[in-house]
């Protein structure tokens, strides 16, 4: 009997090597402050397994890698996951192969977002991990069994959840008790847990909605609560201005409780304050026509659309274009600004070529002017009417009034700008005279929004004019 002799290469001596393949993360957390809704599970603790899981699988992945969803509801629509939106968008772009999550109920509690992240995922060739429950696909029926099971059993806990705690939170709201941990300025939680009012901090969120309703910025605001020992931010100031707890009502989320305690501010004080509108401060200039104008919009998710540019060829000369400036639309719009801008151009000139020679754009502004001031008349009538009187039942009426206000004081604003060039207009050369700004408020006032929409498909965009 022959003996055989065999001869090992290198290569057959060699392990075989996978691929490395790119790895994204979710963290997700229901509630941070108070730990309602879920047991608490840190994102420092979700980011240890993640890394862990990654070194194990031989992923690449990197602490940017990670999204954090913090105070985000795992029953929430992918529309309102911004973090798992952006991993989706990362797969979906070839830049990762592998969505990976700690457990498998911070990525899913409700099944038809689940389904839909399948779905994306393995379209794009990738796959879903969770270290908990190990790879999740839906390519066979016992996969697919699997994954929708323990997707029911995270959206079943989810609303069992929710049903226990909204009986919860209506026992307290009904009894007056807040079920959030942070008390604003002017209050002090008692004994029994209802809010009392602290009186020398009350009498500063007093002055501060005065101020407010004489017309006072944010941030003077700001800075009188941190002279008088209550350091704010900005954005919280905010938040307190806007707050109808100091008018004595509780709310969580549709439980309301309207006398839950003692008011601090009167309602009429308050609405007031919420009346006042101050402008924002200048902008840094741009050299395109139809930036900041708030008349392109994306027709995918209605967002203006913002003016930017990019280069064709390393090089070479700018690339001038508009697009969709929401980064969580699904299918952003984008445009040339040489195309955009000529069109509205034209279709400007073509109702300046509707005026006679002889007369200027009836702009009216005098009648805008006539109108503001009757507006404002009839707030301040109704204002002084409900003095002294419980205006609940008045509220409507004067978020009616507001309205009207803040309408006839932006048509004005517009007129009076557009008015701005003091000559006759008409479509064969003044238009090419005008300066850029002057140019812009004539876009303003006659282009109703334009709504653009993605993709090559023609025509994209239709221009309508007053």
């Amino acid at each position: 009997m022959s003996s055989a002799t065999y001869t090992l290469t290198m290569q057959d001596r060699a392990p075989a090597v996978r691929p490395v393949r790119q790895a994204v993360g979710i963290v997700r957390v229901s509630k941070v402050a108070g730990r309602e809704g879920d047991s608490f599970v840190s994102p420092t603790d979700q980011r240890h397994s993640i890394h862990q899981a990654a070194e194990r699988e031989a992923l690449a992945l990197s602490n940017d890698d990670i999204f954090e969803e913090l105070d985000v509801s795992g029953g929430d629509p992918l529309a309102r996951r911004p973090g798992l939106t952006a991993a989706l968008r990362r797969i979906e772009a070839g830049q990762a192969q592998v969505l990976v999550v700690a457990y498998f109920d911070r990525l899913f509690r409700k099944l038809s977002v689940q389904e839909q992240v399948l779905e994306r995922v393995e379209a794009a060739g990738g796959t879903v991990l969770a270290v908990d429950a190990g790879e999740i696909r839906t390519d066979t029926a016992s996969r697919w069994l699997s994954s929708t099971m323990l997707g029911m059993v995270a959206e079943y806990h989810r609303r069992i959840t929710r049903e226990k705690t909204n009986a919860a939170r209506a026992d307290a709201i009904g009894r007056g008790v807040p079920t959030f941990p942070t008390i604003i300025p002017g209050y002090r939680r008692g004994a029994n847990g209802h809010l009392e009012p602290d009186e020398s901090e009350a009498a500063l969120v007093r002055q501060a909605f005065e101020m407010r309703a004489a017309g006072a910025a944010l941030f003077e605001i700001r800075d009188f609560f941190k002279a008088h020992g209550i350091p704010r931010s900005y954005r919280s100031t905010q938040t307190l201005l806007r707050s109808r707890i100091v008018l004595g009502e509780l709310r969580s989320g549709t439980f309301v409780n309207k006398f839950a305690h003692a008011p601090i501010v009167d309602q009429l004080l308050w609405q007031r304050a919420q009346l006042t509108r101050l402008p924002r401060g200048p902008r840094s200039p741009s050299e395109r026509l139809l930036a900041r104008l708030g008349i392109l919009r994306c027709a995918t998710c209605k967002a203006a659309m913002v003016a930017t540019y990019g280069y064709k060829q390393r090089g070479g000369p700018r690339y001038w274009k508009y697009h969709c400036g929401n980064r969580d639309c699904t299918a952003r719009a984008m445009i040339s600004a040489a195309v955009i801008e000529t069109a509205v151009v034209e279709r400007v000139r073509a109702r300046l070529a509707q005026e006679t020679e002889s007369a200027a754009i009836d702009l009216n502004v005098a009648e805008a002017e006539e109108e503001l001031a009757q507006a404002q008349s009839l707030l301040a009538a109704a204002v002084t009417a409900f003095d002294g009187l419980n205006v609940l039942a008045a509220r409507t009426r004067l978020l009616e009034l507001q309205q009207a206000v803040s309408k006839a004081d932006e048509r004005l604003a517009m007129l009076r700008a557009a008015s701005a060039p003091a000559r006759v207009i008409n479509a064969s050369g003044d238009w090419d005279a005008l300066l850029v700004d002057e140019q812009r408020d004539l876009i303003r006032v006659l282009v109703t929004p334009v709504e653009v929409r993605p993709g090559r498909a023609s025509p994209r965009f239709e221009i309508r004019v007053q």
